[in-house]
């Protein structure tokens, strides 16, 4: 049995294969924590969270809130569960917090998981026991491997064990920049730049965005954040920079490509720049801003990044 009090930040992993299943560890985990004084955070759906308070005796120690993560933007999330975390203070007791984990798309995975493997840097400095559960049933084995790299415990029922398959989160980030080239970029740009400045860079997202009817604050939210990315290529990459944009439906996505091997700081984006292991601002708002991604691949190192929107029907 591990030591489950320890300082620090305790991460563990729940897989379930049904809610019986999960409110079997949800519910002992409630217990123990309110008869400690814990406070005691369940970040779950409404429906998850109306079967617990039919379970559990109600306690100013417990606090059911809405689940993080179905926002689909990992680490605005994150920042979100520091947050959270900081309210409690540095004197407060061992906060528990259990998340109800999204079912997360294809196409964020590869986000995904260098956020779980970032929790553990991330939150280290809180006294909290965070416990993450996924539905087995919408995971693939490479997703559940992925899980297990990321998470020291692993819990089932009111058993906890130590994970031997749980890997060093900076190994794990350094391995993991390899996010799939996103569709739209198996198709025509819309605009190609080489080497533009970061204003120049500015300009044509904003044009495009404009012309293609994304809302003013999702444009100008992509309009910064291009310009980081482009800004970074021309004083830290290889030339050339190249900067694609592709506009379609509800969409925008623009890549920014240069001929080098990419930031050493497998955190990059994720942390902010107050923390040790943090990049520098920019980075770190263009990933609460919009959707980003980053890749290295023969040709060099790509940053991709997109927002969506609702897009008006015809007809």
């Amino acid at each position: 049995m591990p030591d489950l009090g320890r300082p620090g930040l305790t991460h563990e992993l729940l897989l379930h294969d049904s809610l019986e299943e999960m409110l079997a560890f949800v519910v002992p985990f409630v217990r123990d924590g309110v008869a400690a004084r814990e406070p005691t955070l369940l970040l779950v759906r409404p429906e998850t969270a109306a079967t617990v308070l039919s379970l559990v005796q109600p306690s100013s120690y417990l606090n059911l809130l809405p689940a993080l993560g179905w926002s689909g933007r990992p680490a605005a999330e994150l920042r979100a569960a520091d947050t959270l975390l900081t309210g409690y203070g540095p004197d407060a007791p061992r906060v528990r917090m259990l998340n109800e984990q999204p079912i997360v798309p294809e196409a964020q995975w590869h986000e995904w998981r260098r956020i779980e493997a970032a929790v553990n840097v991330a939150l280290s400095r809180h006294q909290a026991w965070l416990v993450c559960s996924y539905d087995r049933r919408t995971l693939s084995d490479e997703r559940v491997a992925d899980l297990f790299a990321t998470h020291r415990l692993v819990g089932q029922g009111d058993q906890h064990r130590d994970n031997d398959r749980y890997d060093d989160p900076f190994d794990f980030l350094a391995e993991h920049v390899d996010a799939p080239p996103d569709p739209a970029e198996g198709t025509t740009p819309a605009a190609e730049l080489v080497d533009p400045s970061p204003g120049t860079a500015r300009a044509a997202v904003l044009g495009f965005a404009r012309h293609g009817g994304v809302p003013a604050v999702d444009a100008e939210h992509l309009v910064f954040a291009a310009s980081e990315a482009v800004g970074n290529a021309l004083r830290h990459g290889r030339p050339p920079v190249v900067m694609r944009l592709w506009v379609q439906p509800g969409r925008t996505v623009v890549t920014v490509t240069d001929a080098g091997p990419g930031p050493s700081d497998p955190f990059v984006g994720l942390l902010p720049p107050e923390h040790g292991h943090g990049s520098g601002l920019g980075l770190w708002l263009s990933h609460q801003l919009v959707d980003a991604s980053h890749r290295r691949h023969a040709d060099g190192y790509t940053t991709c990044l997109s927002t969506s929107y609702p897009f008006p029907k015809t007809g």
